[in-house]
């Protein structure tokens, strides 16, 4: 992990690197007035690839291709290992991380409050900069390209999921209205704050280094402020390959959940039997060829339009079914939704490992009243791995429409006005389900109680829906007539049950509830989840066009079409290995893809910060400062790894990062690196030594030095019996912990004495898990210092 996460605010601004690819930073042609203080072309030293007109990073695009291609094959070829691999490292993945996705995303959440706070005045562009589009049409986008497929999946069946199984619910002490309530309060957390923050981090860091300080808009741009000049080469190709694979993997998840959703509605609508693995595959590629045409189109043509024209339809929809159902009831469930929301989702739902519930049998799991061991994997945790995967799809989106705008305006319409909207949305589709399935119940037990037959009421041929009457009932009861049931509902019906089995039918099952209205409502809302659909598609092709191609945004044609249809196969594949069981085949992606990119959010956030106190100490300032100023001589992800360099670039190293010293690897870093990775304890005493030229402490050096050489034999003693007694691996790690913190220390005194930037939980990361690296980091500095020591008593003398 690097330490210098610092921006030098005193250091110079002109230490940019340039030649090779060229990216230009302009978002669209716009005229001077428009734009007054315009960002200019720079050049970068990245690889580029030049077939024809076509230009792409070779090395970052296959990373994308052979990953995401050789698993749609993997997926194809052999289904059915495919999908039980899928499923191990989904279950090992949530059984050891649990703690970190949960934890991780109310961290973004509170940083964004904070940076909001801070620095919501510092705008995604230069000062004299305005927004490109108006708000309604970036509200649009914005919704249509986060979450919307996602909205009519979810809108009625994960309320309707939520009244079972999870602790809440099994506790055996709440009433059903609380239940429910908890229910649509669950949804909206998944959906609110939490489904958002990591697509603003990713937004704001994106669009802070792309239209703010004219770098590249690529992933890679959002770590300069730490990795600096090592940006540009096999860290960043590394960083962006990633990025395109879990863009990718995000999007075949709403892929996959929109295909779904639009085959059960061709089944209600009458135009589909069944839903077999040849419909979905024909749907994915019919939506995957208007995505192909609407990519093509472009920004302001294709995705803008469809993204009006599906929150219209949208919008539509939600107002039609608030006013045809019970409106009242309706509105005061959002009013206390919003209560809930804000008494429970802020602090306690956020924080929520459901930690004793996922203890199973044998480890002390609770006999009654605990919740499935499967739930909150399910369901918490897949959600915050999918936001993740989506992050840099949606993030670098967001940023890609948001030059001119500030962090306070990015914040408002794509943090704050999503969650509003999202209470809204759930409560209008989620509460009508819940109504619904609770009037079915209704007319199950008066069927039980008054006519001794369940079914009294139920459709002929589904066992789940129940035929509301339009008057009263009436029957005898001790002899005289009575009212039993009176109708304050005309014209709902039939009300159903929900039939887990058949999730994805229940959004349909309350549109069809409204008599006479019921194929309009479907009819329309499958049109939104095309559309929904084609601007996921659309928008994640234009996300991976612009990263594969080093942030350019004048792709080729061939490009655009190229990442379209990888998006459709893999999306296929997954869906063909995950068979009856599809939606876990598309959660698993998720989750495993997502793992990896939620430590980049952490870092930046770092870099956020770092560039709004550039930004705020220097205003006028267009480009950021080299953060390798004032740092350490060699860097962590310097050294050995510039061997990394030379072999991606087959040799042919760029001319810059052979000036800076970054081509490949001197043979005292590779013998230094090896030392420390086999005989650490001898460079530690190297850099203690080096440090105290009198020998005022070279017993005290020399204590330190053995205890680290017995803490570094009993890590990899005990480590290896842990095989036999995993009592001997906690006994490794203890080792392996006090290890690093002698390093630590160390590190940090070093750091303070030679003014190094840093901080202390950088010095322990590196001291823990690049210590090879950090000890011959230390003698390097140390020696370097010591030399420029006996320069300037030379020149004094």
């Amino acid at each position: 992990m690097s330490d210098n996460l610092a921006i030098p605010i005193e250091a110079g601004v002109d230490d940019m690197p340039s030649t090779s690819a060229k990216v230009t930073d302009t978002l669209d042609k716009v005229t001077e007035q428009d734009f007054p203080m315009k960002v200019t072309e720079q050049d970068f030293p990245m690889r580029e690839t030049k077939i024809c007109s076509i230009r792409f990073n070779a090395f970052t695009s296959a990373i994308g291709f052979v990953m995401l291609w050789g698993f749609a094959a993997y997926c194809m070829v052999d289904p059915k290992n495919a999908n039980t691999t899928l499923t191990a490292w989904r279950n090992l993945v949530s059984r050891n991380f649990t703690w970190f996705y949960i934890g991780a995303n109310p961290a973004f959440s509170f940083f964004l409050v904070y940076i909001t706070y801070r620095y919501g005045d510092i705008k995604l562009g230069l000062p004299h900069e305005k927004p490109e589009f108006s708000d309604t049409s970036y509200f649009a986008m914005i919704f249509s390209a986060g979450v919307a497929v996602g909205l009519f999946f979810y809108g009625v069946s994960e309320p309707l999921w939520h009244r079972a199984s999870h602790w809440f619910v099994e506790s055996g002490y709440r009433s059903q209205d609380e239940v429910d309530q908890w229910a649509i309060m669950l949804t909206a957390y998944h959906w609110g704050f939490a489904g958002w923050s990591p697509y603003v981090v990713m937004a704001l860091a994106s669009g802070l280094a792309t239209y703010r300080y004219g770098l590249p808009l690529t992933v890679r741009s959002t770590m300069y402020a730490i990795f600096g000049n090592y940006t540009w080469g096999w860290i960043g190709d590394i960083i962006d390959g990633f990025s395109i694979v879990t863009t990718v993997a995000g999007v075949c998840t709403s892929l996959g959940l929109g295909t779904m959703q639009i085959i059960a509605g061709l089944q209600v609508l009458g135009l589909l039997d069944s839903d077999s693995k040849t419909a979905n595959v024909v749907v994915i590629w019919i939506v995957t060829a208007i995505a192909t045409v609407s990519v093509v189109s472009g920004l302001h043509y294709g995705i803008k339009f469809l993204s009006q024209l599906g929150f219209g339809i949208g919008m539509v929809l939600l107002g039609l079914v608030f006013l045809m159902d019970n409106t009242v009831f309706l509105t005061n469930l959002m009013v206390q939704t919003t209560g809930y929301y804000f008494q429970w989702a802020i602090f306690q739902l956020p924080f929520w490992t459901d930690a004793f519930g996922q203890l199973t049998d044998g480890e002390g799991r609770a006999p009654i009243g605990a919740s499935a061991t499967w739930w909150l994997e399910s369901w918490t945790v897949f959600y915050m791995a999918w936001w993740t995967a989506w992050s840099c799809f949606v993030g670098l989106f967001i940023a890609r429409i948001s030059r001119g705008r500030t962090i306070k305006e990015v914040v408002i319409y794509c943090f704050i006005a999503p969650m509003l909207y999202s209470i809204i949305w759930f409560c209008v589709f989620g509460g009508v389900g819940i109504r619904q399935a609770r009037q079915a119940t209704e007319l199950n037990l008066l069927g039980s109680t008054y006519f001794n037959n369940t079914a009294h009421f139920q459709v002929d041929g589904n066992p789940t829906c129940y035929d509301v009457p339009q008057g009263s009932v009436e029957t005898m009861v001790g002899g005289k007539v009575t009212e039993i049931f009176v109708n304050k509902m005309l014209g709902v019906t039939p009300v159903c049950e929900f039939d887990s089995t058949k999730s994805t039918a229940a959004m349909f099952n309350v549109l069809n509830s409204f008599v006479g209205f019921g194929p309009f409502l479907t009819a329309l809302s499958l049109v939104a989840v095309t559309i929904y659909f084609v601007t996921s598609s659309d928008s994640g092709s234009l996300v991976v066009d612009t990263i594969s191609t080093n942030g350019r945004e004048d792709h080729h044609v061939i490009q655009r079409i190229f990442w379209a249809l990888t998006e459709g196969l893999v999306a296929t594949a997954l869906l063909v290995s995950g068979g009856s069981d599809a939606l876990g085949a598309l959660q698993a992606a998720s989750i495993v893809g997502g793992l990896p990119l939620c430590l980049f959010l952490f870092l930046m956030c770092i870099s956020i910060k770092q560039m709004c106190e550039y930004a705020r100490a220097n205003p006028d300032s267009t480009k950021l400062p080299d953060p390798s100023v004032g740092g350490w001589k060699m860097p962590i992800f310097g050294g050995i790894f510039n061997v990394i360099e030379w072999i991606v670039s087959f040799g042919s190293v760029h001319e810059e990062r052979i000036t800076l010293g970054m081509d490949k690897p001197t043979s005292s870093q590779v013998v230094g690196f090896f030392q420390g990775l086999l005989l650490p304890f001898i460079l530690l005493h190297s850099a203690l030594s080096l440090n105290d030229p009198r020998g005022l402490n070279k017993v005290l050096n020399l204590v330190t030095s053995f205890v680290y050489f017995v803490l570094f034999v009993a890590w990899i003693v005990f480590y290896s019996l842990g095989y036999s007694n995993s009592g001997y691996s906690a006994l490794g790690w203890v080792c392996f912990l006090l290890k690093a913190c002698i390093l630590t220390n160390v590190r940090l005194s070093l750091r303070r004495k030679f003014a190094i930037r840093g901080n202390i939980v950088g010095d322990f990361f590196a001291s823990s898990f690049a210590y090879p690296q950090t000890l011959y980091q230390i003698v390097e500095q140390s020696k370097a210092s010591e030399e420029s020591h006996k320069e300037n008593d030379e020149y004094d003398a």
